[in-house]
């Protein structure tokens, strides 16, 4: 069953020697099940133009616990997390492409009636060099109850 939630997703990202900076962004998506795993799609405005939009897709599978963030449109990217495992992936944006490598360090995972919640903790390379320790909350909460 499908249903309207309203996401918080809050990321932060602490360069080598560097103070922790964040960024949050609310927006409402789709939460649903299919095969056993957990979708949730939203789109995501990167710019002023039109065009400047990506669509999300975040796939939660549960045994084992792993994560996929796929982007389409602006940006197009595939990235996967799974606890202690590296993977590599392009991540193409309208000035370029890179190589994005990540380390996932750990995964938490809360579903329930009332809320979804994902944390991700990693380390983040691009081109292969050392970019950054970051983390990844996701919130997920019904449209109807969800409080602004």
């Amino acid at each position: 069953m499908k249903k309207d939630v309203l996401l918080t997703i809050k990321g932060r990202h602490k360069e080598r020697g560097g103070d922790w900076e964040g960024l949050e962004v609310m927006t409402t998506g789709v939460q649903y099940e299919k095969n056993g795993s957990i979708y949730l799609v939203y789109d995501e405005i990167m710019g002023e133009e039109d065009s400047d939009v990506s669509h999300n897709r975040i796939k939660i599978e549960q045994e084992p616990l792993t994560v996929t963030m796929t982007k389409s449109g602006a940006v197009v990217s595939v990235m996967s997390f799974g606890e202690n495992i590296k993977e590599n992936s392009n991540y193409e944006t309208p000035f370029g492409s890179f190589t994005l490598g990540v380390d996932t360090r750990e995964i938490s995972f809360i579903n329930n009636e009332e809320e979804l919640r994902l944390q991700i903790r990693y380390s983040l390379e691009m081109n292969y060099e050392y970019l950054s320790e970051s983390d990844i909350c996701i919130e997920a909460k019904p449209c109807e109850t969800a409080v602004l």
